[in-house]
């Protein structure tokens, strides 16, 4: 599952990629390759120890740093627990992406994950002492890594062309939509073993049950969330003959698999299919507050993430079996509560320290790139590579163009 799990880089690279405009689409492919790297280096140094090294202080772990000590029946669940990692970090890099350093881009992925995953999964931490619920990572992962991206977003500024001083946005479209479909192909897989994975075991009697019950509930959140998307975007907001809007059924099913986390484990069908309606209308309202408050977002991602994530806690404990609409008893209620608070504090506790980390990098002047290097666009800047642009595209568009070797290649990519 782990191996699966791992899979979600190729898809966040593909996703990206398709969002940013073509002049910086290299970029994204490097930062995603080398945050693959720098996460894998920086959690077996530091982060698994942080995470579930043991320790009763109830903030971080103690042991098993660089992997020191580390028994070899742990390894396995060290490699499962990396890629949740590498996940935390990649949300927040696609958030950040054309105008964010690579020196910023490599501080916060280094900081983002151990130490509240710690508070949340680890048996030891003091979320979990509670009674804090988070089966796969709905909080201590998404609404962690999404409320850090609001964090570095505020901080960094939007990119330079977003919104405009009289209020207007201008919305910078996909540039491929096959990207952004694999993307969104390589997300479901990889979410598909992001969850059943947390099962953890396979060998025990009623495992086969419980891990495929996960699968299912996951599967018909994603679906519930992304038609939903679809039909409610042709025919309440749009109200046109206008078609059917393929990249709000992709938001959808982000939103969809991200808040069936927390729960796909104790959802009956029934619920996991309500959770999943719900899901896009946090997404929209999320995505609302947003724009209005001009953070720049350009993969479309702090919604589901901040907004799915954090609402996965509070469902969980409204609509599970002994929850709070089937059962209402004073246990249901503390989980409500628990999930809920834990749920800020793992927020606070990331914005904060994104916030902390951006001071620093705006002292040295290493929070964003030049206005000048953005407008070039940073494959020419940053990777020496030469950058297709907008009007590029438009050009090559006319048909008597169409033989020439750049418009070939451009149309190639």
């Amino acid at each position: 599952m782990g191996i699966f799990v791992f899979c979600l880089q190729g898809g966040f690279a593909f996703y990206e990629s398709a969002c940013v405009r073509p002049m910086n689409v290299t970029n994204v492919l490097f930062r995603n390759y080398i945050d693959s790297s720098i996460s894998v280096i920086c959690y077996l140094l530091t982060g698994y120890a942080f995470t579930f090294g043991g320790g009763d202080n109830g903030f971080c772990g103690t042991q098993y740093f660089a992997l020191i000590g580390l028994p070899e029946d742990k390894m396995a669940h060290c490699f499962f627990q990396y890629t949740f990692a590498a996940t935390s970090t990649s949300i927040v890099k696609g958030i950040m992406h054309e105008r964010c350093t690579t020196a910023a881009f490599i501080c916060y992925t280094c900081f983002i994950y151990p130490v509240a995953s710690y508070w949340a999964l680890s048996d030891n931490g003091w979320l979990k002492g509670l009674g804090f619920e988070d089966f796969a990572g709905s909080g201590s992962i998404h609404s962690l890594a999404g409320s850090a991206s609001l964090a570095a977003a505020y901080m960094a500024g939007p990119r330079h062309d977003r919104f405009e001083n009289d209020g207007k946005i201008n919305d910078i479209p996909l540039h491929s939509i096959p990207q952004a479909f694999l993307g969104s192909f390589f997300f479901v897989l990889g979410m598909l073993a992001f969850n059943t994975g947390s099962h953890r075991s396979i060998t025990n009697e009623g495992d086969g049950i419980a891990v495929a019950k996960v699968a299912v509930n996951t599967l018909i959140c994603f679906m519930a969330s992304s038609v939903t998307a679809i039909v409610f975007q042709r025919f309440v907001i749009e109200r046109s003959n206008s078609g059917w809007n393929f990249e709000v059924g992709l938001n959808g099913s982000f939103i969809g698999m991200i808040i069936i986390c927390v729960g796909c484990n104790q959802y009956q069908k029934w619920a996991a299919l309500v959770v999943g309606i719900l899901s896009y209308f946090v997404y929209l309202i999320a995505q609302s507050i947003i724009k209005f408050a001009k953070i720049d977002d350009p993969v479309g991602g702090l919604g589901g993430q901040m907004g799915g994530g954090f609402f996965g806690l509070v469902f969980v404990a409204l609509f599970k079996d002994d929850g709070v609409f089937l059962q209402p008893s004073l246990t249901s209620a503390n989980v409500l509560l628990i999930n809920t608070v834990g749920g800020i504090t793992i927020m606070i506790w990331a914005a904060g320290t994104m916030v902390l980390i951006y001071i620093v990098l705006r002292y040295f002047k290493l929070h964003r790139v030049s206005l000048s290097d953005e407008t070039i666009g940073l494959d020419e800047v940053v990777n020496k590579q030469p950058a297709y642009r907008s009007e590029d595209v438009l050009e090559c568009q006319n048909e008597y163009a169409s033989d020439q070797p750049d418009c070939r290649v451009l149309w190639m990519d």
